[in-house]
């Protein structure tokens, strides 16, 4: 796609065009690793500390597969990272079309109520100018906006960015993010919802990010929290992971090392309440039901819910969910991390 005459893209130049079934992740980069440091046992990949230990192994339980997966963490940093991920052809796969519609209808359900946290943190720290959602779905979070923006979007599967540019108008990119031809200092600010934790390399990602944004310009990124409560409790079922389609998981500590050693200036960084609990006892009840001989249903082929299901599921996130989410986000322990990061201003 060729930025319009109304993009802060650059014009030079017709970007590499993928579907989302022909790559998984949001960055491609050549993979120039040897095996051992693919298989994560020489040296940390966001700080290159050599203090690296087994995390833990699990099996994509969204789609209830049986491949398992290593995770390997760093003593120095905190990062938490997928050892051997599928490759970038591979990967595909792994994002299925169940996987997709879940993603749409969980951006799309009471949009306004969903999204209003978000908003009223980027109206602190900046009133308008020109926006970019990186993974922007079918355009929910865009579609939220007031003001005075200009919107602009990055979207690997081209059906669901001809969905989001016809609800919202917004410019929106098909592809890539390291072919898409914005030009330096483009954006005020940059948003990445649930999506730092999908790609191969946060550092160059995140590079690209900085170089697209003006000086002063802001980053609001949301990502789970590896080492919350409830990831602590629930281990491999843990609904964060996300087998394999997270190659990456972050703590606070470990999300604050990366963005410094950028040259990202911290606003704000708060763990919302937020909880995946729901999510993760899901896993373990397919678990039990599988051991005991019995088929359980994945959560990307949900069953229809009756409705005493429906009312014991609203019971319990209003009486149990929801206060637990509240108590570990005062106890900066919840689910899921929010963020903002100022690239710096020039200098007088």
């Amino acid at each position: 796609m060729r930025p319009s005459s109304k993009s802060p893209a650059a014009t030079e130049g017709q970007p590499t065009m993928q579907t989302f079934t022909e790559r998984g992740n949001m960055i491609r980069e050549p993979d120039t690793r040897t095996k051992d440091e693919r298989a994560g046992t020489k040296s940390c990949p966001l700080c290159k500390g050599g203090a690296t230990q087994e995390f833990l192994r699990a099996p994509d339980r969204f789609h209830l597969r049986r491949e398992v997966y290593k995770l390997m963490r760093c003593a120095e940093c905190g990062c938490v990272w997928l050892a051997d991920p599928p490759t970038p052809a591979e990967m595909g796969a792994h994002y299925s079309e169940d996987y997709h519609r879940a993603i749409a209808k969980a951006g799309e359900t009471a949009a306004e109520i969903r999204w209003r946290r978000h908003n009223e943190l980027i109206s602190q720290y900046q009133r308008g100018g020109s926006i970019l959602d990186i993974g922007c779905s079918s355009g929910a979070f865009l579609g939220t906006l007031k003001g005075n923006w200009k919107l602009y979007g990055i979207e690997m599967e081209r059906a669901t960015a001809e969905r989001a540019r016809a609800a919202t108008g917004a410019d929106v990119f098909v592809g890539d993010v390291m072919d898409a031809p914005f030009a330096p200092g483009s954006f005020d600010a940059i948003t990445c919802f649930d999506l730092l934790e999908h790609v191969y390399d946060p550092s160059v990602f995140l590079a690209r990010v900085l170089e697209w944004l003006k000086p002063g310009g802001m980053v609001f990124v949301m990502l789970p929290n590896i080492e919350s409560w409830e990831a602590r409790a629930f281990g491999s079922y843990w609904y964060g992971l996300e087998l394999p389609r997270h190659t990456f998981h972050f703590s606070p500590g470990s999300l604050r090392y990366v963005m410094g050693s950028l040259g990202f200036r911290e606003v704000h960084l708060q763990t919302p309440p937020i909880t995946y609990v729901e999510r993760s006892l899901g896993y373990l009840g397919a678990a039990g039901l599988e051991k005991l001989g019995l088929e359980a249903a994945p959560q990307s082929r949900p069953k229809p819910a009756g409705i005493p299901k429906r009312i014991l599921r609203k019971a319990l996130r209003v009486g149990c969910f929801g206060p637990l989410g509240a108590i570990e986000s005062l106890a900066g322990a919840a689910g899921s991390m929010e963020a903002v990061f100022r690239k710096p201003p020039i200098k007088a």
